[in-house]
């Protein structure tokens, strides 16, 4: 009786701790960019241990532009460029062996002028950015292009054909590759704003012009979705990325911005669309970026909160439940998606 209570002891603390081991990720497969503002954003530095569980399986961080202009705009509240150089923020992501990449403007409304003088803008913009996180000790791997095909609908950009985003890419594009060969330059960009057949359009205008993304990540605004929309249109998307040769990814986000526990809501939503619609961890989209922008009604960006990982909805326990849903391992881990 003592040996069976023994072994059943052993038994059960092994599968405690296998459920707390990190699960295996494939490279470049999960991305975390937390809301800009965040009041603890500055504590991922300096407290790692309230995050190692997620972090174990972050293998992309995502900052705002925004984090590395000086002076700071209002939007990243206290994590300006000093202050998280000062963290160290850039330079312990390397440390950790967790990439880094920032969301740039691209195309914008402001930047579509007449002459060349606004695309010169735009990319010296970037590239400011970029020697930014290289001069604070970072290394810099990604650069995600923000919606330019959004901003390209706009009559002063030459919209709503797609033609004049294109062709402004194209100078965007060469040009940032050129002073940043090694950094991988990609595209985000809206759906259903944008129709799945206009997304195969995109992808064969970037090709013809020969500035084809890095890769593609879906922006998806699941409350203009009418029923069926996702599991039809999301697959063929993705298939249009990979007859390019292109990593698709899908942005997993919430739109309340006044609650961490009504974020996470809206963040379960476009997971339950992965997972009924993809499935098995191996039919998962390449890349999963886990991020925020939500508006507060004060108009703040905080929400979520980042910290602890152990506190219910906070950004990184988000991060763990929600990859772990997707992995079909909440419970035994079954390789099927758990949608909820």
């Amino acid at each position: 009786m003592r040996l069976r209570l023994a072994l059943l002891l052993s038994l059960i603390a092994l599968a405690i701790r296998i459920s707390a081991d990190p699960l295996p990720v494939s490279s470049n497969r999960i991305w975390f960019a937390p809301v800009p503002g965040a009041l603890d954003y500055l504590r991922l530095f300096e407290h790692s241990e309230e995050w190692a569980r997620a972090r174990s399986v972050i293998t992309v961080f995502k900052f705002y532009q925004q984090h590395t202009q000086t002076p700071a705009p209002s939007i990243v509240g206290p994590n300006g460029y000093d202050a998280l150089v000062r963290a160290g923020a850039f330079r312990k992501l390397a440390e950790w062996g967790i990439k880094t990449s920032i969301e740039v403007g691209a195309v914008k409304e402001f930047w579509c002028t007449s002459d060349a003088s606004g695309m010169e803008a735009s990319i010296q913009a970037t590239l400011g950015s970029a020697r930014a996180v290289q001069d604070a000790g970072g290394s810099l791997q990604y650069l995600a292009m923000d919606e330019p095909f959004v901003s390209g609908r706009q009559r002063v950009c030459g919209g709503p054909a797609l033609e004049p985003t294109a062709d402004r890419l194209k100078t965007y594009m060469t040009a940032v590759r050129a002073a940043q060969p090694n950094i991988k330059l990609g595209l985000i960009d809206a759906y259903p704003f944008s129709s799945a057949a206009d997304f195969e359009r995109m992808l064969a205008l970037l090709h013809d012009r020969g500035v084809a993304p890095s890769f593609l990540h879906l922006d998806v605004d699941w409350h203009a979705l009418k029923a069926g929309e996702f599991a039809r249109d999301v697959p063929r998307i993705a298939a249009a990325a990979k007859a390019e040769g292109i990593p698709f990814g899908v942005v997993v986000w919430g739109y309340n911005g006044d609650a961490d526990r009504l974020f996470a809501s809206d963040a379960g939503e476009i997971t339950n669309l992965l997972a009924q619609t993809f499935e098995t961890w191996d039919n998962m989209p390449e890349q999963i970026v886990f991020q925020s922008w939500a508006v507060s009604g004060t108009g703040l960006l905080i929400t979520p909160s980042l910290l602890p990982e152990t506190r219910l909805y906070t950004h990184t326990s988000l991060v763990w439940d929600l990859f772990r849903r997707l992995r079909g391992s909440t419970g035994g881990n079954t390789g099927r998606a758990i949608p909820r």
